[in-house]
């Protein structure tokens, strides 16, 4: 969660007064949870990340997984597409679909490991 000051802002789609960090105050919107919710189905990875959304703190785990795998494709994918383009252009849809769930399979779990590991060294250190 971000911390620091907040200031009052209104929803750009609604109206209603929400809290933004005076870090974000220059996003080009500013949204409800309640509007986001109804609207980012239609939205852009592009568009949702010029969108300052005030999240409820308890929901702010649930959305997290997809605010950051929409960060990492704005920012990484194009990097990956520039290099394996040609790659990629004559792969198949069946070809590409393994491609990226198996990349997508290999983080999941190369995360959980991660966790495991520093969850055991925190366990090592507290004991």
């Amino acid at each position: 969660m971000m911390k620091g000051k907040k200031l009052k802002v209104n929803c750009s789609f609604c109206g209603k007064e929400i809290e933004c960090p005076e870090d974000m105050i220059n996003s080009e919107k500013h949204s409800c949870f309640e509007c986001f919710e109804k609207l980012k189905d239609n939205l852009s990875g592009e568009e949702k990340g010029k969108i300052h959304v005030d999240v409820p703190p308890e929901k702010f785990d649930e959305m997290l997984p997809e605010v950051m795998t929409d960060s990492l494709v704005k920012e990484v994918f194009p990097d990956i597409w520039k290099e394996r383009k040609q790659e990629l252009k004559q792969a198949s849809k069946k070809q590409l679909a393994e491609e990226m769930f198996s990349a997508g399979v290999y983080i999941a779990i190369s995360n959980m490991i991660h966790v495991m590991h520093e969850q055991e060294k925190d366990n090592n250190t507290a004991g």
